[in-house]
């Protein structure tokens, strides 16, 4: 339980963020989804698991940008700004995280 809501709550957010930003397609919503699967569990486990600096997991989450950005660009084939979508798709799951009071959170699970 300690990984599906920060999943569920990142690919809301950053669904919503490629809604707001002008994209509609449920192709391109799908890879979101699928490449959000893969990395968010991942990144989550390794920063639960250790110990690390502000900085290094704002590095981390640059990693998942370049990946996610990627995983779009061959799997989608359209041209699009993949990486810059993928920064403002983090940019605000991220902040938005820093921003909810997790330990509230965590206690309903």
């Amino acid at each position: 339980m300690r990984y599906i809501f920060p999943l569920v709550f990142t690919l809301f957010v950053e669904l919503f963020a490629a809604y707001l930003l002008g994209f509609r397609d449920r192709k391109l919503f799908g890879l979101i989804f699928i490449v959000n699967v893969l990395t968010n569990p991942l990144l989550n486990f390794i920063v639960y698991s250790y110990t690390f600096t502000f900085a290094e997991i704002i590095l981390m989450e640059l990693m998942v940008v370049a990946i996610e950005g990627a995983f779009l660009k061959y799997t989608y084939r359209k041209n699009l700004p993949y990486y810059k979508l993928a920064f403002v798709m983090n940019a605000s799951s991220f902040l938005i995280g820093l921003w909810l009071p997790w330990r509230l959170i965590e206690r309903l699970y």
